[in-house]
């Protein structure tokens, strides 16, 4: 990161084509390796060229700076501390079939879902593929879905390698939930590790 310029200090903004969990990951990822400020840009690339916004094409040359990596181990999540932390609400951010075991990817050694885990995948928290859902539409979805209102609660959100949980991370993290991690291994590390049990 320090060969982009980048120490950690400054304002980052990431952002992808649309608007999805591409970008999440990477602020994600930002925020845990000690980015202070990390925002995504609603819409992307897209909804910024669509506002007539001005846009560049030469290539960047910054001057390499030092970026200290000190990782914010409360924004992870591990296996082992979702086996030990009864009090966590987890949620599975996948899809309906993955989250079911009825489908799932080759490369996972097993189908299913962690056990307890509650499914809400991660699309509701996104209108149109442009940008996340409004506050208020946001909480009517969580409270549908019967999810704990007191924010202080640990949330873990995972689904298959961490890229759609780490969307779903920054829409409960604007509503207010200040305990959210992502649990990065997510479906892909769980189903592998034969000793972590599984729910159909």
């Amino acid at each position: 990161m320090g060969n982009l310029g980048l120490t950690g200090k400054e304002t980052i903004v990431i952002y992808e084509s649309g608007f999805g969990m591409r970008a999440a990951r990477v602020g994600w990822m930002l925020e845990y390796a000690g980015a202070h400020k990390v925002f995504l840009l609603e819409g992307g690339f897209q909804a910024w060229r669509k506002s007539h916004f001005p846009t560049e094409n030469r290539p960047l040359e910054p001057e390499a700076k030092i970026f200290r990596i000190r990782p914010l181990a409360r924004l992870l999540a591990t296996a082992d501390e979702i086996r030990s932390d009864k009090s966590a609400q987890i949620l599975d951010v996948r899809s309906e079939g993955e989250f079911t075991g009825k489908e799932g990817r080759e490369c996972d050694k097993r189908q299913g879902r962690i056990p307890h885990a509650r499914w809400l995948e991660w699309t509701n928290f996104i209108e149109g593929g442009k940008r996340f859902k409004t506050r208020s539409e946001i909480a009517s979805v969580l409270k549908e879905r019967g999810l704990n209102k007191n924010r202080s609660t640990v949330v873990v959100t995972y689904c298959h390698r961490g890229a759609r949980a780490a969307a779903a991370y920054y829409a409960l993290r604007s509503m207010g939930y200040g305990k959210v991690r992502n649990y990065v291994g997510s479906w892909h590390e769980w189903s592998a590790r034969k000793n972590l049990p599984v729910e159909k």
